[in-house]
């Protein structure tokens, strides 16, 4: 089930191999999932689900992105990495069955979900896979940063 930590960690594995920005990159992996604040709003008796359901789509994670790449000294360096994770998000999101809905992709002209149906939401096997491959992803990064460090010696 691609849940916040395989979010995270597939951001983190990209921005490794991609030598990008690694914490823009989970940031904008986790941005699309800003919609799950209204589990916490629901204790409170406040219900926010119908408001934050468009966070979840191509279109408001993109624009949550480049909101959020304004708060730094160069929106465009910021927003690409932001993108890159946004995109991994939904990657992920587009192979998962029993979800909600899917991925809806043509937001706000239709609120059809797309979806492929690989990967079951209540299975944690592709979490562990991804805990398997960061771990894989940093040991090659040390080895490599290890070799570098010796050659520039």
């Amino acid at each position: 089930m691609p849940d916040w930590l395989t979010h995270s960690l597939i951001g983190w594995i990209t921005g490794k191999i991609i030598k990008s920005d690694v914490a823009l990159l989970v940031i904008g992996s986790l941005l699309p999932d800003i919609e799950k604040i209204s589990v916490v709003d629901n204790w409170f008796g406040i219900h926010s689900e119908q408001f934050l359901a468009p966070f979840h789509t191509p279109a408001g994670a993109f624009l949550i992105g480049g909101l959020l790449a304004l708060f730094f000294e160069s929106p465009k360096k910021a927003f690409i990495p932001l993108s890159i994770g946004i995109t991994t998000h939904f990657i992920l999101d587009v192979f998962l069955f029993n979800s909600s809905g899917g991925l809806r992709l043509l937001f706000p002209f239709s609120w059809e979900g797309w979806q492929y149906d690989v990967i079951s939401s209540g299975d944690d096997w592709i979490t562990i896979i991804a805990i398997y491959a960061a771990a894989f992803v940093y040991i090659i990064y040390l080895y490599y940063t290890n070799l570098t460090s010796k050659n520039n010696m």
